[in-house]
């Protein structure tokens, strides 16, 4: 198996079903009502809904980096800000988002794996890598959140 396919296979199983730590993103997105997703844990706090969004983001932005096409910068400020999506919407567009990614995982030649990215000082290993770690922190916070939430509705 290629190491790809081995990066595809581990965000598949993070964000679909398999993952060794708990229920995957779909899984924990199939337990969130409308409701939920836009209700914040605290003053102040991201919401379930704002997570997912910045996960689209991110998955759209590794998606299309590339020699011609720059990764762009994080901003925190900008990004957390965006308009929100109906979370309906957020969860098609992030589901077919995902799926996108897996492919472009699962085909990445692992020749290019040691090229840096262009915008950034590492190679694509280090990245397609991270938006598998970045799928499961944020995983992570949603799991957190959900249960925030439901604690408030005992």
């Amino acid at each position: 198996m290629s190491q790809s396919q081995q990066i595809a296979d581990a965000y598949r199983q993070a964000t679909v079903k398999g993952a060794w730590y708990g229920p995957s993103l779909a899984e924990l997105l199939e337990q969130i009502t409308p409701e939920l997703a836009v209700a914040p844990p605290a003053p102040g706090a991201n919401t379930i809904s704002a997570v997912l969004q910045h996960l689209l983001l991110w998955n759209e932005r590794i998606r299309n980096t590339s020699d011609a096409i720059p990764l762009p910068r994080w901003e925190p400020g900008k990004e957390w800000t965006e308009p929100a999506i109906p979370w309906n919407e957020l969860v098609a567009r992030w589901r077919r988002s995902r799926d996108l990614l897996e492919d472009h995982l699962r085909n990445f030649p692992d020749a290019d794996l040691s090229k840096q990215v262009p915008g950034r000082a590492y190679p694509y290993d280090t990245m397609l890598r991270g938006i598998v770690q970045h799928a499961i922190w944020h995983s992570g916070q949603i799991a957190m959140i959900l249960s925030m939430l439901r604690s408030r509705q005992q």
